[in-house]
C-alpha cells in the first residue's frame, strides 16, 4: 500500500520565491545607513573571502560607502570578521594544546598571522606547524568557531587577529546547539524556502547538523512546493510571502554575493549552460547581473584616479529598461566606492 504524502502548505512559483528572497536580502531597496549592522544580520553575514567584495555586498544593500563598512568593522566594532572550519589533519590533543596557546597569546594588541604562529608554534608538532603556515589558516578556523579569535584591522597587507572578548568589550556565551538552531532560523528567514541540505551546505557540513536544526524548528516550519520541489520555510514567512507583490528588480551583485551562496545548487538562478561563467575555477564566484532574482549576465569594474568603469557581459541581449537600470546600479556602486562613474558599457 502506498502511503500518501501529506499536503503541502502552499504551491509556489520560482518567481514568488525570487521576489521574497530579494526583499529579505534588501535588494529591492537599499536600507538606511543606520541599519547597516541589522542588514548584515538579516542575510546571515557577508561573504568575506575577498574583503573588497564583502564591502560592496553590504553597500548594494545599504545606503552607505565601503568606508562606512570599514568603520563598522574596525572602529565601531558593530561587525566582526570571522572564519569557519573546513578540515584538519591533526588530532584532538594537538588541537587542545594549540587552543590553549592561542588563548594565552591573544591577550593584548592585534597580532599578524606570523606573530601568532611564532607565539603559539613553540613546541608544536610538525603537522600543526605545517597547517598553521598554510595560506588558508586551517588550524585557526576552528579556534575562530570556538570564539577564541576573530579578525582585527589589517596591518598593511597583513591580516591581524584579536580575541573577540577583548576586541568587542562585551561577550555573550551561548550553548552551541542553541546557536545552531538560531542560525538555522535566521538562514530560513533570508534564504527560505530551502532544504536542510541547503542549510548544511551554507552553515558547515558536519554529521547531522541540518537534521538536528530542522527537528528543533519543526513547530515553526512548513513544507511548500516550488514548481514541484518540496522545501521548507518559516510559517510566519509564508503568510508574508502570500501578501508579497512582485516588483521589477535589477541589481549588480558583487563577487561571492550571499544571494548566490545560500543553497546546495544554483540551478534555480541561471541556466546550466552559463554555470562556468558564474562558478569559476578554484571556487571563484563572479559578480553577476541579477534581473528579477535570476542571473542574466556577469559584470566587472575597474577603479583609477577616483573614476570607475563598469562593463556588463550579458548572456543574451537585455531589454533597454534593464540596461538603463543596470547603469543606475553602476552609479550606486561607484558612489559606494567613493568615486564617480566614468564609463558604463555593455559588451
Amino acid at each position: 500500500m502506498r502511503i500518501k504524502a501529506p499536503p503541502v502548505a502552499a504551491e509556489l512559483s520560482w518567481a514568488d520565491v525570487h521576489s521574497f528572497r530579494l526583499a529579505r536580502h534588501h535588494l529591492l531597496e537599499r536600507a538606511p545607513k543606520a541599519r547597516l549592522t541589522q542588514v548584515v544580520g538579516d542575510i546571515g553575514g557577508a561573504q568575506a573571502q575577498v574583503m573588497s567584495t564583502a564591502e560592496l555586498q553590504i553597500a548594494v544593500r545599504v545606503d552607505c560607502t565601503v568606508e562606512d563598512v570599514r568603520e563598522a568593522l574596525w572602529k565601531k566594532k558593530s561587525l566582526v570578521k570571522n572564519a569557519w572550519l573546513k578540515y584538519l589533519q591533526v588530532n584532538e590533543a594537538q588541537l587542545t594544546k594549540l587552543f590553549d596557546s592561542i588563548d594565552g597569546a591573544l591577550n593584548g594588541s592585534p597580532m599578524t598571522r606570523e606573530e601568532l604562529i611564532a607565539a603559539v608554534g613553540r613546541d608544536q608538532p610538525e603537522p600543526v606547524l605545517r597547517i598553521l603556515r598554510s595560506g588558508w589558516g586551517g588550524v585557526l578556523k576552528p579556534a575562530a568557531r570556538r570564539g577564541q579569535l576573530c579578525f582585527g584591522p589589517n596591518r598593511g597587507q597583513s591580516v591581524t587577529f584579536v580575541r573577540p572578548q577583548a576586541w568587542l568589550g562585551t561577550w555573550k556565551e551561548m550553548d552551541p546547539e542553541k546557536a545552531t538552531v538560531a542560525a538555522a532560523e535566521r538562514y530560513l528567514s533570508a534564504y527560505g524556502p530551502a532544504t536542510k541540505q541547503d542549510f548544511t551546505r551554507w552553515w558547515g557540513a558536519w554529521l547531522g547538523v541540518g537534521t538536528a536544526a530542522w527537528k528543533a524548528l519543526d513547530e515553526k516550519v512548513v513544507t511548500v512546493s516550488v514548481e514541484g520541489q518540496k522545501v521548507q520555510m518559516l510559517g510566519e514567512d509564508l503568510k508574508l510571502l502570500r501578501k508579497n507583490s512582485q516588483r521589477p528588480s535589477v541589481q549588480l551583485l558583487p563577487g561571492f554575493d550571499p544571494y548566490l551562496m545560500g543553497h546546495a545548487t544554483r540551478d534555480h538562478l541561471f541556466d546550466k549552460i552559463h554555470r562556468w561563467k558564474v562558478s569559476r575555477v578554484a571556487g571563484w564566484i563572479s559578480p553577476v547581473v541579477l534581473v528579477d532574482g535570476r542571473v542574466l549576465g556577469v559584470w566587472s569594474h575597474t577603479v583609477a584616479k577616483q573614476k570607475v568603469r563598469v562593463e556588463l557581459k550579458p548572456f543574451a541581449s537585455l531589454p533597454a529598461r534593464v540596461v538603463k537600470a543596470a547603469g543606475e546600479r553602476a552609479e550606486t556602486i561607484a558612489g559606494a566606492l567613493g568615486a564617480k562613474l566614468e564609463k558604463f558599457s555593455v559588451a
